[in-house]
């Protein structure tokens, strides 16, 4: 008899506690070791329970003099650490929600996002301040049934506006329960908060560990392009047990680990490591397993922002075969989430036979923030239920689900990507570079790296006015006004674009016309060789550049630097004086010359290139290994 794709929780759950009470709970225990306990660790400091829900609530006291209470919406421009955890707490106590914002992205943007949430108030390093002409007059963020929320986390939205998802306290409640089930999180557990507070997984790695007495880490610098060394540094000072990483980052630190260079570097601590933010395969199952993370297990985790973080995840344990699929597995339900999977007539699809995932159960998100009629389209009543009132979302993305009961992820269904974990609508993509002045027509696609490593590069196609501006000023302008992931790395300027039938751009044969160019621009120097960790590199140091690059050492530096850096980009021309950023680098291309240098026996920190900027610079800062 042929099963029917329609996958339900192994065991129904109960309503789950609030996180802020179980935070309560523990920082007012009568047991002083339980209050005492370390909620939060950086390198040099450590804050209690106790302590953490002492600075909270004189936190949440300053809000609500600024007039901030249940509904209201708080901004959070911080960076990874302590305060932030105590100014989502505090938001947390008055009924409020919290909108994370990615550090790094412009002001204009962050801004832009401040407005459209109806913040009421933000803190930033000033502290809290409270927001003029932005508040709703009515609280938008109720959810049904008197729901107060959680967070408002923003996404691309293919209007070229982004998406405001909106997550309440009992569906977060119930995520934070399911993962820490999922993940076997006990209050003797340290896990590592990696993701930029502005990506929905870092609410993951705070709230469920802080929810079973557990330890939040944080990082001592915003850089999130570590080398595997720096992790692995990190990670034992910090005693980290569980390490989330978005699949990119984790892929190419498990190339880069594999054989000698894994030789000395221990993260024997690590029990689990998780991945998510972009689809993996089984062969880097094979990498992860030859070198020092071998012994943990792995997670590889699914979930659209709209599901509340992960809703999905495969679990494979140290000793397991590694699955017979192409892509790994993306499991089963986490916690209360019923699954299904749908043919286009809304039917369910029999085991082995690809269709759209639907999810469903009560751990979903509210809606999008304002935006009722677009909350209509994604978020429909659930025919399969037996609950009143049930919901499911539409991810958009196939799906096949196999026999034994485990999902395999195929690809979206629209013009939606994962490029480095974050989730692109190539529309919006399409609209900001339209709005650059001079750009008559453009086409964003997502293209394969081209260094074996499962990676994408965002790319775009354009055509300009006469005398219009160059890539580089486009993506100048872009970097001015979006954050980094929505800046294509790639940007090819020509006369005309490739169009359908009916007049409109020809996406897939844009995306074709680009991989042919990109496939082609690796440099001469550098084509005939790879660096094991995927990144093209040349077989020995190119010559010297230029008579004024300094001693003999630095010059060979400065030419073996410029030549990974032209594989890795793609450019045959980039200079020693040009912009690594300007030219579409961004911290994996860093991590990936990085990794090359060091195989030449040179050290360079990926952070070096990114902040020096330009390979002169930057080459002053190597050393040898």
């Amino acid at each position: 008899m042929t099963s029917i794709s329609i996958i339900r929780p192994a065991v129904p759950t109960t309503a789950s506690p609030r996180v802020a009470d179980r935070i309560a709970a523990r920082a007012g225990h009568p047991d002083p070791a339980v209050r005492e306990r370390v909620a939060l660790r950086t390198a040099d400091a450590a804050v209690t329970y106790a302590e953490l829900a002492e600075r909270a609530r004189k936190s949440a006291a300053e809000l609500s003099s600024l007039g901030v209470g249940a509904g209201d919406v708080v901004g959070l421009r911080l960076p990874s650490g302590p305060g932030a955890i105590v100014a989502m707490l505090a938001c947390w106590h008055l009924g409020a929600a919290f909108l994370p914002m990615d550090a790094t992205a412009p002001d204009a943007y962050r801004d832009r996002l401040l407005s459209r949430s109806g913040a009421r108030a933000v803190v930033d390093a000033g502290g809290p301040r409270a927001l003029v002409g932005t508040a709703s007059p009515a609280r938008p963020a109720i959810g049904p049934s008197g729901d107060q929320p959680a967070y408002v986390i923003y996404t691309s939205g293919s209007t070229g506006a982004p998406k405001g998802v909106l997550v309440g306290q009992d569906a977060f409640a119930e995520h934070a329960t399911g993962i820490g089930d999922l993940l076997e999180l006990r209050d003797t557990d340290t896990v590592l908060q990696f993701a930029g507070l502005g990506f929905d997984v870092a609410q993951e790695e705070i709230w469920p560990t802080l929810a079973v007495g557990g330890t939040v880490a944080f990082l001592d610098t915003p850089d999130r392009a570590l080398s595997p060394a720096d992790l692995a540094r990190r990670v034992r000072d910090l005693g980290v047990t569980v390490l989330q990483l978005p699949t990119a980052y984790w892929r190419l630190v498990c190339a880069q680990l594999q054989g000698p260079d894994g030789a000395g570097l221990s993260f024997e601590g690590v029990r689990t490591v998780v991945i998510g933010g972009e689809a993996a395969v089984t062969k880097d199952v094979w990498a992860h397993r030859d070198g020092p993370l071998g012994h943990s297990t792995l997670v590889n985790g699914y979930g659209p922002t709209e599901t509340v973080v992960t809703c999905t995840a495969f679990v494979l344990r140290a000793d397991e075969p590694v699955p017979a699929t192409t892509g790994l597995p993306i499991g089963g339900p986490v916690g209360a989430r019923r699954l299904y999977v749908l043919d286009p007539d809304g039917r369910p699809c029999a085991d082995g036979g690809p269709g759209e995932l639907w999810v469903g159960g009560s751990p979903l998100a509210h809606g999008y923030l304002d935006d009722p009629t677009r909350t209509a389209e994604r978020f429909r009543p659930d025919p399969f239920a037996a609950v009143a009132d049930a919901r499911m979302y539409r991810t958009g993305d196939q799906v096949v689900r196999h026999a034994e009961g485990a999902l395999e992820f195929l690809g979206r269904l629209d013009n939606q990507v994962k490029v480095r974990g974050y989730r692109i609508e190539l529309d919006d993509v399409d609209r900001h570079l339209t709005a650059t002045a001079g750009v008559t027509a453009a086409a964003a696609v997502a293209l394969d790296d081209g260094v074996g490593t499962g990676g994408r590069v965002l790319a775009a196609a354009l055509s300009v006015t006469a005398g219009g501006p160059t890539a580089e000023q486009i993506r100048a302008d872009l970097r001015g006004r979006l954050p980094s992931h929505l800046v294509p790395g790639l940007i090819r300027v020509h006369d005309v674009l490739p169009l359908t039938g009916s007049g409109k751009i020809d996406r897939r044969a844009v995306a074709a016309l680009l991989t042919r160019e990109y496939a082609a621009s690796v440099p001469q120097a550098t084509a005939s060789g790879a660096a094991r960790d995927g990144s093209a590199a040349s077989t020995a140091p190119a010559a010297a550049p230029a008579a004024d690059a300094g001693p003999a050492e630095q010059a060979e530096q400065l030419a073996l630097l410029l030549d990974l850096v032209r594989a890795q980009l793609r450019i045959s021309a980039f200079g020693p004086d040009d912009d690594f950023l300007a030219q579409g680098g961004d911290s994996l291309a860093a991590l990936r010359v990085s990794g090359a240098m060091r195989e030449r026996g040179w050290r360079l920190r990926p952070s070096d290139l990114l902040t020096a900027r330009d390979a002169r610079s930057a080459a002053a800062r190597v050393v040898r290994c």
